[in-house]
């Protein structure tokens, strides 16, 4: 990609590989009359000719001349239209078109050696890979799989390994750094069915297909084109012309057009609006209709390479892609020949070879998608409504009519404001829909499923092979894992399903519940049939698992909950099944730290500028100190937290428990945590998320995650982990233990706060080992009812006696002092 400096005898641009202080930091792109129109310029008394040539550049909303910001254009949104704003000094003038003749010429040599070497890249990519197809298909030694062989050494070796070609026409699996030293070709698979150039309408995959009509025979490769059902008009309209074009040129080259079997309104329907968090109509409309296309014999997955218009430039997502790499499905590959380029090489190769130019980006489009989109910008959202009204009023009065059932007064300011594309929205009949719930005791799980028997015993397979007895409205079977035999049974009633397995094994769980994820849920989308290797799975017209199907189980992990319409529903409701006082954010990744309290109880009001904590542990910080009730909403120390001070100067250890105690209630994550990994669990982050996920619905994953990481360096950086026993280091897992040696102090704040919690001041032993309801010290610490008893004889015969506890003659009753309060307890108890 080479640097852009602004050439004003042309009225273009210059490529440079040299970076001067005349360098641009961003590349423009070229302004058409068209754009101008829409702008209104000639009513403030400007000209300029409407011509086929640019007649300025634009860096995003910046207009340029020859080198000079003229105006710049703001405001706009999907209701009001952008107000000019002038550079200072600047007079209405007569505007020319660029000199593209003389701009392309004195490009010349830069744009030759840039498209050189993508139709070099392009060439020798579709060379290696289609001469490993010859290897792979003449060598019959070659029945092995070296992918997977790869995949198992890195497993067992703990080193990348990579896939090489010989020169003898056979394969082998060496390390990765082996296979750079020497110099060898690393191959991403060793057998490529199909090659295709993705067509979007948009300029960038233009470019592509332009690029792999001039590298490789037309008969090699194919075009498609995915029409997600909301295009831009003009999108549409450039394909046909695309497809006049290069069929006069290569009449053997075949374009093809893939499509959902249903709309995307309909899909709105059924599980909601894309968000940025969630944009599930990619993968619905566009990329599961083109693999599933794809398909060859037997309903088998193809392994398809395509080349692509990824560009690095576009986000810093992309600029840290790999120039080819594997895709999102199985066996799909990705090639990007121009991920290197930026928009004005773009355009110069486009202006250069006379291709069609798609009429959006005259009006003004710096890129085109879709008609109303969640990653789109204020700028699409005006030229969408100003040009394409009608194609995009059935989905904005969806949206408009599911803002307003959701409680939002305004609707047009958070309509405009953009505030819709943050969080899904849906109809109100698909809201806050349980379709699947689960508990367990005594290594039973039990599920109860808002599903049909059929769909549910049908999904099963893809698990294991089962044999079941059915009556009427029960059966009866088991299920056989490798040497494992798992039994079930339940019942059915209407719709629902009522079944119950008998394990402790949590992955065989977590699986069935992705299972009852996709017989609740399924909307028929097929995202999941494109990412069966064997072809065993059939989505349309109804779910079927062939014989072939080999318990990959890559249908149930390609998506958090096993379908993406079980995900979609549950962004939708935003549930998160916690009090509205549990604080799930603000953690970053820091649990709170020991270094952190020693120097903040040190200097309480100097530690604010300590230089050992950066931004983000201070805020870090912060979130924790006022989940525990030691900070307030302003940072400053509560009348608990001086209290804690105190003691943390004479007992820390005692200071840790009640921090531990006060977390249990009010934050998120430690809540989750005490309920999820009993005493004796071994844990890590990977299965504390997938216990959390499999009981419940979380709004935001990333935002779990981050959690989970801040819990497991609380355990790391704090006594909680080591000396008050809940997260205990082996090896690369930590294992919680049962904490018996809690202090008097801690236990009788505990219950005084359970007992604040619940409204009671009379309640017996056994009722703090419920799981249900509050947390008591039982589930907070798993000390064992012997060692609480001991700790409950020792409170109510103390002098300062809190607590009257009637533990003879069978009885177990505990009883609080209702003058007092969780803090005064432990003032008395800690003077």
């Amino acid at each position: 990609m080479f640097k852009i400096i602004w050439d004003t005898e042309t009225g273009g641009v210059l490529l440079s590989s040299k970076v001067t202080k005349e360098t641009l930091g961003i590349s423009p792109r070229p302004v058409f009359f068209e754009e101008l129109d829409l702008l209104e310029l000639d009513r403030h008394g400007w000209t300029y000719p409407h011509s086929e040539e640019p007649v300025m550049w634009a860096i995003n909303k910046q207009y340029w001349y020859r080198g000079q910001m003229l105006f710049e254009a703001k405001g706009a949104n999907i209701y009001d239209a952008p107000t000019i704003e002038f550079a200072p000094g600047v007079e209405p003038m007569t505007l020319s078109a660029v000199d593209v003749t003389e701009m392309l010429h004195r490009n010349a040599d830069n744009m030759f050696l840039l498209e050189s070497e993508a139709i070099e890249f392009i060439r020798d990519t579709f060379t290696a890979y289609s001469g490993v197809n010859r290897a792979h298909d003449n060598i019959k030694a070659n029945q092995m799989d070296f992918e997977e062989l790869a995949a198992k050494v890195e497993k067992k070796t703990k080193q990348k390994m990579a896939v090489v070609k010989e020169d003898c026409d056979s394969f082998d699996v060496v390390p990765l750094d082996v296979a750079k030293a020497e110099g060898k070709r690393v191959l991403l698979t060793t057998k490529i069915d199909r090659f295709i150039a993705s067509f979007s309408g948009g300029k960038d995959s233009q470019v592509v297909l332009d690029l792999c009509t001039r590298a490789i025979p037309p008969t090699d490769f194919e075009v498609i084109y995915s029409d997600t059902g909301y295009e831009l008009p003009p999108s549409l309209e450039l394909y046909e012309e695309v497809k006049r074009y290069y069929g006069k040129r290569f009449p053997a080259l075949k374009f093809t057009t893939t499509r959902n079997h249903e709309s995307v309104l309909n899909y709105w329907d059924k599980i909601g609006t894309p968000s940025d968090t969630h944009r599930w109509c990619c993968s619905v409309m566009k990329t599961a209709p083109l693999y599933r296309y794809l398909k060859v014999d037997g309903n088998k997955q193809a392994r398809v390479l395509t080349f692509d218009g990824v560009r690095a430039e576009e986000s810093t997502r992309r600029s840290g892609y790999n120039r080819i790499g594997k895709g999102k499905h199985v066996f799909t590959f990705n090639a990007h020949p121009i991920l290197n380029w930026n928009v004005v090489e773009i355009f110069l190769y486009m202006m250069k070879h006379h291709l069609p130019n798609n009429p959006a980006y005259r009006m003004g489009f710096a890129r085109v998608g879709c008609v109303i989109c969640p990653f789109g910008s204020d700028w699409s959202d005006y030229l969408v409504t100003k040009l394409y009204p009608e194609y995009r009023t059935p989905f904005l009065s969806k949206l408009c009519s599911w803002v307003a059932a959701a409680g939002v007064k305004d609707v047009n300011t958070y309509i405009k404001t953009r505030r819709w594309h943050i969080s899904a929205l849906g109809s109100p009949k698909i809201q806050h829909l349980d379709r699947v719930k689960i508990s367990s005791s005594n290594h039973v799980t039990k599920l109860t499923i808002n599903a049909s028997a059929d769909l549910f015993f049908e999904w099963l397979k893809v698990i294991g092979n089962y044999s079941i007895a059915r009556s009427k409205k029960s059966f009866k079977g088991e299920m056989r894992l490798g040497k494992d035999i798992i039994p079930f049974d339940g019942a059915t009633n209407n719709s629902n399903l009522e079944i119950q397995f008998a394990t402790e094994n949590k992955n065989f769980i977590n699986n069935i519940m992705r299972v009852a994820h996709k017989a609740s849920y399924c909307v028929q989308c097929e995202v999941c049939e494109v990412e069966c290797p064997t072809g065993a799975l059939h989505i349309v017209p109804e779910v079927k698992i062939g014989s072939q199907c080999i318990h990959c189980l890559k249908c149930l992990a390609f998506h958090e909950k096993g379908c993406i319409a079980a995900d979609c529903l549950r962004k939708i409701s935003g549930k998160i099944k916690m009090d509205s006082s549990l604080s799930i954010k603000g953690y970053k990744t820091f649990g709170l730290r020991e270094e952190w309290i020693d120097e903040y109880v040190c200097d309480t009001k100097d530690f604010w500028n300590s230089r050992l904590l950066g931004t983000a542990m201070f805020d870090s910080f912060k979130a924790w100190s006022k989940d525990a009730g030691l900070l307030d909403s302003k940072n400053k120390p509560t009348p608990f937290g001086l209290l804690m001070n105190d003691i943390y100067n004479d007992n820390p250890t005692l200071f840790w428990e009640v921090v531990w105690v006060n977390l249990s209630y009010s934050s998120f994550i430690v809540n989750r945590f005490i309920e999820h990994i009993r005493p004796g669990s071994v844990y890590d982050k990977k299965n504390l998320a997938e216990s959390i996920t499999i009981s419940e619905s979380v709004s935001s994953l990333s935002t779990l995650n981050n959690a989970i990481g801040a819990l497991i360096d609380l355990m790391k950086n704090s006594p909680i982990g080591e000396d008050i026993m809940q997260g205990e280091e082996s090896g690369k897992k930590r294992i919680r233990h049962a904490y018996e040696d809690l202090s008097p102090e801690a236990l009788a704040y505990s219950l005084y706060l359970f007992g604040e919690k619940n409204e009671l001041t009379e309640f017996r032993v056994s009722d703090l080992y419920n799981p249900d309801g509050y947390k008591s010290v039982a589930i907070e610490f798993g000390i064992s009812k012997n060692s609480l008893i001991k700790n409950l004889r020792f409170l109510s015969s103390d002098s300062n006696r809190v607590i009257l506890a009637e533990l003879n003659m069978g009885l177990d009753h505990i009883t609080l002092k209702p003058e007092l309060t969780p803090m005064k307890v432990l003032e008395i108890l800690t003077k």
